[in-house]
């Protein structure tokens, strides 16, 4: 076998070699590049549910409005009518306005069970208000200032304090609000948190405190 011959066999080897490895090495690219890739979008799609989960959370800690005071306004002989609530927004509230504020009062047990429900961007229906006047469509809001003048569509500001009214009278709840009767307030914000309070009716008189 000629020496030529065999410097050809021995660069056809080496080029099959060469090319063997370029393959290899052009695989090993292709599959990094996919798990890098990978590696990313996971990485983002961590970063986006963690982003929406911190907001989540934000909104549901700072946008809440916690009840101050809760007192008997107007009742019965048996039963409390009406009460009156002073509530705080949250510390760290962003873009709240009254009409984005729903209540929900649930009274009784499982053998008699009512259930009265508002938002604070509208008025009361029926009843008495804070002041003795009838709530009957004619005030514009429920949710006033401490002067008792409608809060109106301005935003609320973290550490505004304001007042509402629930009437039972009339409601679901009208003959479950008697002395030794337990209710469960929640106050809804729209895209914010909400706040559950419990009123305990330990007195029928006017300016009793039920929280």
């Amino acid at each position: 076998m000629s020496e030529e011959y065999q410097t050809v066999e021995r660069n056809r080897e080496e080029g099959s070699i060469g090319i063997g490895a370029m393959i290899v090495f052009i695989a090993l690219i292709l599959v990094a590049a996919v798990a890098s890739t990978i590696i990313i979008k996971t990485a983002e799609e961590l970063q986006q549910n963690a982003e929406q989960t911190s907001s989540d959370t934000r909104k549901e800690i700072s946008g809440k409005i916690n009840i101050v005071q809760a007192l008997v306004n107007t009742s019965s002989a048996t039963d409390v009518e009406s009460m009156v609530f002073t509530a705080k927004v949250a510390a760290g509230a962003q873009n709240l306005v009254a009409q984005n504020i729903n209540w929900l009062l649930t009274c009784g047990d499982s053998a008699s069970y009512g259930l009265v429900a508002g938002n604070l961007g509208t008025s009361a229906l029926g009843g008495t208000d804070a002041e003795g006047g009838t709530i009957d469509g004619t005030e514009s809001q429920n949710a006033d200032n401490l002067d008792g003048s409608d809060f109106g569509s301005l935003e609320m500001d973290a550490g505004t304090v304001f007042r509402f009214d629930i009437i039972t009278n009339g409601g679901d709840c009208d003959a479950l609000g008697g002395i030794g009767e337990t209710m469960l307030l929640k106050i809804i914000v729209t895209d914010g948190g909400t706040t559950v309070t419990e009123l305990k009716i330990d007195s029928l008189t006017s300016g009793a405190s039920v929280v």
